[in-house]
């Protein structure tokens, strides 16, 4: 049983990860294609726009993107799983109206303090409209991970949602040439989005109803710790670019975004291989199997670590060509030494796997919170007080501590109280391997070649970097069985569809 749900997860994580590569190379691409055609300043305003639909967001989620997915997947009463469903909705629908309203109540505000007095009217309407539907759409994906389906998630979240923002924004930006056209985009494919979305959840079998016999009330009370922790999680993500655009400017929260941009590229795997992590989890809790929680973390976590190590030499030691793709008037000199700090920031937020969705799965809410209130405490501070001296790198070492500390308390926790430790001593061993080789291998390549053989050669050093890590594992012994189902599965699926 525990293998089978171990490879479960690797199968899952597979999916989603394929999935979160096309997603990822479409968010890539947009901000790619806004930050190459339209002016910094411009493209400031895009980054801005989007960091607010992300903040004013959280409140009308009110934790329930996560708090559904322990409900759901720890309930077998049908009935009970559509009211836990129907709650969520109808409270994300009433929150994110009054959101909106209040946006445009005080819109003059927001529009004074963090946009420099430059936005359009017009721009900001539109992304204050797109808050309520956005956040129906972040709780979409909670419900589809609670039902653990991997499939309909990729679907939406992975494909639909980025590949209509891709291409509507490129229309945008090639047609027009303005923010407000690219705000009008983003808006436009956030309401496809949700309505497939909403239309996938009812096709799986989901008809509203409330029935007051569910825990409607605990719902709320468990998810309600996640809406501060979830507030705080964006704030550490989002509030250093609306800091900048305080304490600097427009042009420099563009900088910044093509920094974030490239090292948010770390979290691919984390994402993937976590995605049903918390699910399963909750689902063993449920039935009385704490004995495989650990190795099931534990081995998602090896993934994870393995194939990012060679993304993060990469990063290290040669950004220059994804850095030139975003343009001339975005310097490496200028850009590189923000990726060092936001890079290993996110490197150690990766490797230390999912242990927010962890001590979630456990029931553990307020921890969370607390851990995560320290961390973005920790952020803030230090935003205020480096950007104003440091500029783009002070806000780039902020996220780096805040992160680091996010991730040391919950790793400890986890530890102490579950009897779960991040990663092995052989993991960390493979990693070191992989890291050094792939790095050697960065370096000695010349710069003064073509950006395609450049391309493979980079590619190539990846791969076999990361070959030999998986021989660093075979040769202490540490190839489960776990690793050779999950491999065994997946090579199944391509044969099948071959």
């Amino acid at each position: 049983m525990g293998s089978k749900d171990i490879a479960d997860i690797g199968r899952a994580g597979i999916l989603v990860l394929l999935g979160t590569i096309l997603s990822m190379f479409s968010g890539f691409l947009f901000r790619l294609i806004n930050a190459r055609y339209l002016t910094t300043d411009q493209f400031g305003l895009v980054v801005l726009g989007i960091s607010l639909v992300n903040i004013a967001s959280i409140p009308c989620l009110f934790g329930l993107n996560q708090g559904v997915v322990r409900y759901i997947a720890a309930e077998k009463n049908e009935q009970y799983r559509d009211t836990y469903v129907t709650v969520s909705i109808l409270t994300v629908v009433v929150l994110g109206g009054i959101a909106g309203l209040l946006g445009f109540i005080f819109k003059d505000t927001i529009k004074n303090e963090f946009f420099g007095g430059a936005a359009p009217d017009l721009l900001l309407y539109i992304f204050l409209c797109t808050v309520p539907i956005f956040a129906l759409l972040k709780l979409t994906g909670g419900i589809l991970r609670g039902e653990m389906n991997s499939k309909g998630f990729v679907q939406i979240s992975k494909i639909i949602r980025p590949g209509s923002k891709l291409i509507l924004a490129g229309i945008a930006v090639f047609i027009f040439g303005t923010s407000t056209s690219v705000a009008i985009a983003f808006f436009a494919s956030t309401l496809f989005t949700i309505s497939a979305g909403l239309y996938l959840i009812w096709v799986e079998g989901w008809r509203p109803q409330i029935n007051r016999s569910a825990k409607i009330t605990q719902l709320y009370r468990f998810s309600l710790p996640l809406l501060i922790s979830s507030s705080i999680f964006i704030l550490l993500s989002y509030f250093d670019k609306l800091l900048i655009g305080y304490y600097q400017s427009p042009d420099h929260v563009a900088i910044y975004e093509v920094a974030v941009t490239i090292a948010s590229l770390l979290g691919l795997f984390r994402s993937a291989f976590g995605f049903l992590l918390y699910p399963k989890l909750t689902e063993q809790l449920a039935n009385g199997n704490e004995s495989i929680i650990a190795p099931m973390y534990q081995q998602t976590t090896k993934w994870i670590l393995g194939l990012t190590t060679p993304a993060f030499a990469a990063l290290a030691f040669r950004p220059d060509l994804l850095i030139f793709l975003f343009g001339e008037q975005y310097e490496v000199a200028e850009i590189k030494p923000l990726l060092v700090f936001l890079g290993f920031g996110l490197f150690l937020n990766a490797v230390s796997g999912p242990n927010g969705e962890a001590m979630l799965g456990f029931g553990r809410s307020k921890s969370v919170l607390i851990y995560n209130t320290i961390a973005v405490s920790i952020n803030f501070v230090l935003n205020i007080m480096l950007i104003p001296r440091y500029g783009l790198v002070g806000a780039a070492i902020a996220s780096l501590l805040g992160y680091t500390s996010m991730n040391i308390l919950k790793s400890i926790d986890l530890y102490f109280f579950h009897d779960i430790s991040v990663i092995s001593i052989k993991s960390i061993l493979m990693s070191a391997v992989s890291f050094i080789i792939a790095s050697f291998g960065f370096v000695i390549i010349p710069y003064d070649i073509p950006i395609l053989l450049e391309i493979i050669a980079l590619g190539t050093t990846g791969i076999m970097s990361g070959g030999i890590g998986v021989l660093m594992l075979w040769a202490t012994g540490d190839i489960s069985d776990e690793d050779r189902e999950l491999v065994s599965k997946i090579v199944g699926s391509i044969q099948g569809k071959i």
